[in-house]
């Protein structure tokens, strides 16, 4: 058996853990994964997320932060930033789920996250933005001015405390997906991507795909024609209920982890 462990990490030094005083020096975020036996990564569960959503909504309006968004709204398939405009606001969902991406030289699509209600985005250590961050559905988003956002978070213990909450979960997110790009197969992507959507959900049933296929295959970094053949396998093998294109059911979740876990036993 192979003792090798694969060690990645993130490091953070001059974005925002020092200009929020969260911590000192380097921060770094570092995991280890054995090369020889691979686990499906725990999700954030919607509790914990919701928490950290109520948290930061209601310490936003004790910071004033609240009166100082302006609302935008827009269509699906609007664009609200693109990767290197100035960066002068920081973005909060108040209805709807947008995606960010890089588009390669080449003209290809990498789809960085999805974000839903409450979520935090468009948050860049730089002036400039990252990524592209496109309406995947109508969308009302509330945009503060980021100087003032960071000045309020940095005179906030409680508003510190909760936004490192949200890095955190976002570096799960990070630890998840190079995971999964590294280690995992396309079936293991695919059902550990319908994993994420039914925890996200809070439900195994009536599970929404709000995004299309493309973007799932340019965030799971396959092509659509995988991403479709890996959901007609597990439809044809009643792994997955799917009634429309749109929504699909998980009969039994233990199954679809085991199979995200690579434990496919199922033919």
């Amino acid at each position: 058996m192979s003792k090798h462990l694969v060690k990645y990490s993130y490091e953070l030094t001059s974005g925002l853990p020092a200009r929020f005083n969260l911590t000192s020096g380097v921060f770094k975020f570092i995991f280890t994964v054995r090369e020889s036996k691979m686990s499906a990564l725990a999700p954030i569960t919607p509790l914990e997320d919701a928490a950290v959503v109520n948290a930061l909504a209601s310490d936003f309006s004790e910071a004033g932060l609240a009166l100082t968004a302006n609302i935008r709204r827009i269509k699906a398939g609007e664009t609200l930033y693109i990767e290197g405009d100035a960066a002068p606001y920081c973005y909060q969902l108040a209805s709807g789920v947008v995606k960010e991406y890089n588009t390669m030289e080449d003209g290809r699509r990498q789809v960085a996250d999805f974000y839903g209600v409450g979520e935090l985005f468009g948050i860049s250590e730089l002036s400039e933005q990252l990524h592209t961050a496109e309406a995947i559905t109508d969308c009302t988003i509330r945009c503060y001015p980021r100087e003032m956002f960071l000045h309020a978070i940095a005179s906030s213990p409680q508003l510190s405390h909760h936004f490192l909450d949200t890095l955190m979960i976002r570096l799960h997110r990070a630890r998840e997906r190079m995971v999964m790009l590294g280690r995992m197969s396309a079936m293991q992507r695919v059902t550990a991507f319908l994993l994420r959507l039914s925890s996200e959900q809070g439900v195994d049933h009536d599970i929404h795909f709000s995004m299309s296929r493309q973007d799932i295959a340019d965030h799971l970094g396959l092509t659509i024609e995988t991403v479709c053949r890996a959901l007609t396998d597990l439809k044809r093998r009643e792994v997955i209920i799917m009634p429309s294109a749109r929504i699909f059911s998980i009969p039994d979740r233990e199954v679809l982890n085991d199979i995200a876990c690579g434990h496919d036993n199922l033919h």
